[in-house]
C-alpha cells in the first residue's frame, strides 16, 4: 500500500508524496485563449481590457470536467520545467508610492476548470487529514456548501494554465480549498478568485 502525506500547504510546494507522475489535466480547449495570451508582459492589472478577454474565452470552454482532483505537486512537477511565460493579474494600480487598489478586482472563474487544490483528494469528501478545528473536510464543505456563494470572499492564488496546443485548466494554489470543493457541490458555474497567473507552457 502506498502512503500519502501531505505536506506544507501553499502554492506551488504543496505536496503529496509518493504520487505517480500524471499527465497534464487538459479539461477543455481554447485557441481564442491562446491567442489572447500571446506576448502578454509580466504583470496587468485587474481592470485591464486584455484581462476581461480571457475571462471570457474560459467562460466559452466547452469543458470536461474531472471527476477526482490531481495531486497538486505532481501537478506543478509537470509543468514547472516546461513554463514559456507566466503574466501576474494584480488588483492594484500605479507605481510605488502612488498604488491603490482596484475596486471590484475579484475575478469569476469557471468552477469545471479547476483540476487541483491544495491537499484536496476529492471534491467531496476533500482533505484526508483532520482539518480546522478538528472538524473533518467533508463536514466544513457541506457547511459551505449551505452559505450563500455571494457572500464568501474570493480563493486565493489561481494558475490559469494554457498549453501549446490550447489545452486549458486551473489550479489553486493558495486558500480557498474547502470554498472551491463546496461550489463544486453545488453545481456553481463560477467561483470569485484573486491573485490569479496565466502561466504559458512550451
Amino acid at each position: 500500500m502506498v502512503i500519502m502525506r501531505e505536506c506544507k500547504i501553499d502554492s506551488r510546494d504543496l505536496a503529496y508524496e509518493n504520487t505517480d507522475k500524471l499527465a497534464l489535466p487538459g479539461v477543455g480547449k481554447s485557441s481564442e485563449l491562446a491567442q489572447c495570451i500571446k506576448d502578454l508582459p509580466e504583470d496587468i492589472p485587474a481592470n485591464d481590457q486584455r484581462v476581461d478577454l480571457i475571462v471570457k474565452s474560459l467562460f466559452k470552454i466547452d469543458a470536461n470536467p474531472i471527476a477526482k482532483p490531481v495531486p497538486l505537486r505532481d501537478l506543478n512537477e509537470s509543468i514547472k520545467g516546461n513554463i514559456a511565460s507566466e503574466t501576474k493579474i494584480s488588483i492594484y494600480k500605479g507605481k510605488w508610492p502612488e498604488v491603490s487598489a482596484i475596486p471590484g478586482s475579484d475575478i469569476p472563474l469557471p468552477v469545471e476548470l479547476f483540476v487541483a487544490a491544495p491537499m484536496i483528494k476529492d471534491w467531496i469528501e476533500g482533505r484526508a487529514s483532520e482539518s480546522k478545528g478538528g472538524k473533518n473536510s467533508h463536514d466544513i464543505i457541506r457547511q459551505y456548501a449551505g452559505m450563500n456563494p455571494k457572500t464568501s470572499p474570493p480563493i486565493r492564488s489561481v494558475d490559469v494554465v494554457v498549453d501549446s496546443d490550447g489545452g486549458v485548466f486551473l489550479a489553486l494554489q493558495g486558500d480557498g480549498a474547502h470554498r472551491l470543493c463546496a461550489a463544486k457541490m453545488r453545481g456553481d458555474r463560477e467561483i470569485l478568485c484573486r491573485g490569479i497567473s496565466v502561466v504559458r507552457l512550451k
